[in-house]
């Protein structure tokens, strides 16, 4: 879980709000659990040190001189799109529904029975493997 704090960025005359990540470390353990966080000021827009406990950040600005407290806000992290759940549902259901077909299992299990590469398969996938590592690596070949 990676939890945001909204930020105030002056970009030109015109104020924006942007969420800044909050990087975690846990000082206590035992009964309370707190983290301690780096979170921005709102009044004056500096990195201020705050803890982190029950959904909330508290903290201190000396430059501004009053406290900083405000709830934490999360987001999920989700990289790309066929993460979302939504979509791998669908594509799931998609998927058992084309198995249920006879058609579609027979074609698919026809498809695949019987094939093994052979030794000239294998040699040329193992020579444009090593091609391909060698490009990575920088060599010349």
């Amino acid at each position: 879980m990676t939890s945001l704090v909204v930020r105030k960025v002056s970009n030109g005359g015109v104020l924006k709000l942007k969420l800044v990540p909050v990087v975690p470390k846990v000082i206590g353990g035992g009964v309370l659990e707190l983290e301690r966080v780096q979170v921005t000021c709102p009044a004056c827009g500096q990195q201020v040190e705050a803890v982190a406990r029950d959904g909330q950040v508290k903290g201190y600005c000396a430059a501004a001189k009053q406290y900083v407290d405000s709830p934490i806000k999360t987001q999920l992290e989700r990289k790309k799109w066929w993460q979302n759940p939504e979509y791998r549902a669908k594509l799931s259901a998609g998927m058992k529904k084309s198995w249920q077909d006879p058609e579609y299992r027979a074609r698919q299990i026809a498809t695949h029975t019987g094939r093994h590469p052979t030794a000239e398969t294998r040699a040329k996938i193992s020579a444009a493997l090593t091609r391909r590592q060698n490009k990575k690596a920088g060599h010349k070949g």
